[in-house]
């Protein structure tokens, strides 16, 4: 099973991931933390790099690659969980990167829709790959205002926030609230000033984990694709 944690920076999708790999392993599921998307950005070597990067090239050049590199992610995920008795725990999933994407771009808006629409296909098409080998499903933490109301404060007690990122964060919270759920992706919303603990609980519960039979988990059983998105 695949487990995409959907958010703006900020939302608090390293958390949660932390405190779902931890409850899945100590229930006896097996649990991993794939590779952060910078790993696929060939002309970044740590995460630090990242912002001097993003400055350093135009908007559209920074939304190719994150979509790229994504798509690269996805298909590592479908070769890697194949025959594999494992919950895939990923930071940021489709929606969350292309919606990232769109945001850099922002400046570019007038070539917007045109630019973008072949990039979402190619990455659409990847999802599909990937759910026709594995369950897959998206968790949201926050929708629109609320997230970015919640995250400016954790970010700017941990680095600064400059206009342009600032600008970038508000670009990403539209994009993420207008966009809706990635298609053919069951997904969960979550109240982002919930603790992670609480929201942890509530990501369990509606997976129906743990339960643990003969020496397994029963992770197939997912929030229904077509049910309503469930708030925590």
């Amino acid at each position: 099973m695949i487990v995409f944690v959907d958010g703006i920076d900020g939302s608090g999708k390293t958390t949660l991931i932390r405190h779902l790999a931890t409850a899945l392993n100590s229930s006896g599921i097996e649990a991993v933390v794939s590779s952060p998307l910078w790993r696929y950005l060939p002309t970044i070597a740590a995460p630090e790099q990242f912002a001097s990067w993003v400055v350093s090239n135009a908007g559209m050049g920074v939304a190719e690659a994150l979509i790229g590199a994504m798509i690269d992610r996805l298909d590592d995920l479908r070769d890697l969980s194949v025959a594999q008795d494992r919950v895939h725990m990923v930071d940021r999933g489709p929606k969350t990167v292309y919606a990232s994407a769109r945001a850099h771009a922002h400046a570019h808006a007038h070539e917007g829709h045109t630019a973008f629409e072949p990039l979402r296909e190619h990455l659409a098409a990847s999802v599909r790959a990937l759910t026709d080998v594995q369950p897959c499903v998206a968790i949201e933490l926050g929708e629109g205002e609320e997230a970015l109301h919640t995250a400016l404060p954790r970010l700017t007690s941990s680095q600064t926030v400059t206009p342009r990122y600032l600008g970038y964060l508000q670009a990403f919270a539209t994009e993420m609230h207008s966009s809706g759920g990635w298609p053919g992706l069951p997904t969960q919303r979550l109240d982002v000033s919930m603790s992670a603990e609480s929201n942890c609980v509530a990501v369990i519960e509606s997976l129906r984990l743990p339960t643990i039979t003969n020496g397994g988990a029963d992770v197939g059983a997912a929030v229904p694709a077509n049910g309503p998105d469930r708030k925590a």
